[in-house]
C-alpha cells in the first residue's frame, strides 16, 4: 500500500506498473502520480531501466504554500485523473530539470529548502495537470467514458464499503442499468466485476503483507461474517483465505524485503 503520494518519471526502459486492478505498460518519457491507499507494484521489462521517483504527503505540500482551495483543487484532478502521460522533449527536459533541483534542494538543506521543494513538487503536479488536459482535449471523451472514469474512481474511494453496481449507480446519477450497459460497451467488462477485482486485490494485500486476522480483514471489508468473506474469496480465488495467506505471505514478505533494498 501506499501511503503517500509517489510521483514517477521514467528516464529510459519499459516496466509494467500495476495500481490496484489495474495494469500499465510505462514508456520512457512518462510521468504519473500514484494516490495514496493504492496497491503498487512493477516490473521492468527491458534490461536498462531508470526511473526518477518522488514521494510526498499531500501535508507537507499545502503547508504554507498554495492556497488551500487551489491546492485541493489540483489533487482533486489528479484522484479523478489518474493514467501516466508521455512527456514530449520540452516537457520531459523540463520535468528532469525539476527532479535534479528538487534533489539538490534535499541533499544541500538550505535555509528555506522546504518551501523550495514544495513549490517545485506543485510545478510537477500544474505540468502534469496540463498535459493530462492537452492529452483529454485531443482524445475527446464520450459520455460513456466519461461515466466509466468516475465509476473507477469512485470504486477507489468506496471498494470496502459499496459492493453492488445499483450503489455506485446511485453516486454517479444514472440507472443500475445504464451504468452496467455502459461499462460492458466501454470497457468490455461487467461493472461488477470491476468492484470485485478491486476487493479481492485488497484482500490478497491484507492476507500477504497485513497483520490484521482473517476475521478483522472481513469487518474492514464490511463483510457481514467471516463465512461471507470466505465465500467470496473462494469463488474468485478457488481457495480459502487462509490457504491463499499460507500459500503466498511468505513470498511476498520475502520479495518486498528485497524491493525495499
Amino acid at each position: 500500500h501506499f501511503g503517500y503520494y509517489a510521483l514517477f518519471l521514467r528516464i529510459h526502459g519499459e516496466t509494467q506498473r500495476t495500481i490496484n486492478q489495474f495494469n500499465y505498460l510505462i514508456k520512457p518519457h512518462s510521468l504519473q502520480l500514484v494516490n495514496p491507499g493504492a496497491i503498487y507494484s512493477f516490473k521492468d521489462v527491458t534490461n536498462a531501466s531508470r526511473t526518477f521517483v518522488l514521494l510526498f504527503n499531500k501535508a507537507f505540500i499545502e503547508e504554507d504554500n498554495l492556497s488551500e482551495k487551489i491546492q485541493e483543487s489540483l489533487m482533486e484532478f489528479h484522484r479523478k485523473c489518474q493514467q501516466d502521460i508521455v512527456l514530449d522533449k520540452t516537457q520531459y527536459a523540463h520535468a528532469v530539470a525539476i527532479y535534479e533541483q528538487l534533489s539538490t534542494e534535499l541533499r544541500a538543506k538550505n535555509d528555506d529548502y522546504q518551501i523550495v521543494c514544495k513549490m517545485l513538487i506543485n510545478q510537477l503536479l500544474v505540468l502534469l495537470k496540463r498535459e493530462k488536459l492537452s492529452f483529454g482535449l485531443k482524445q475527446n471523451h464520450t459520455r460513456a467514458e466519461e461515466i466509466c472514469a468516475e465509476f473507477l474512481v469512485l470504486i477507489e474511494e468506496y471498494y470496502w464499503q459499496k459492493k453492488s453496481v445499483k450503489e455506485y449507480a446511485l453516486l454517479l446519477g444514472v440507472t443500475p442499468k445504464h451504468l452496467s450497459e455502459t461499462v460492458k460497451e466501454t470497457l468490455r467488462h461487467t461493472a461488477l466485476s470491476y468492484i470485485h477485482i478491486r476487493i479481492i486485490k485488497e484482500i490478497q494485500y491484507l492476507l500477504c503483507f497485513g497483520e490484521m486476522s482473517i476475521k478483522q480483514i472481513a469487518y474492514a471489508l464490511n463483510f457481514e461474517t467471516v463465512s461471507q468473506l470466505g465465500r467470496f474469496f473462494k469463488r474468485h480465488e478457488g481457495m480459502s483465505p487462509k490457504a491463499y495467506r499460507l500459500k503466498h505471505r511468505g513470498v511476498a514478505l520475502y520479495d518486498k524485503q528485497n524491493a525495499s533494498k
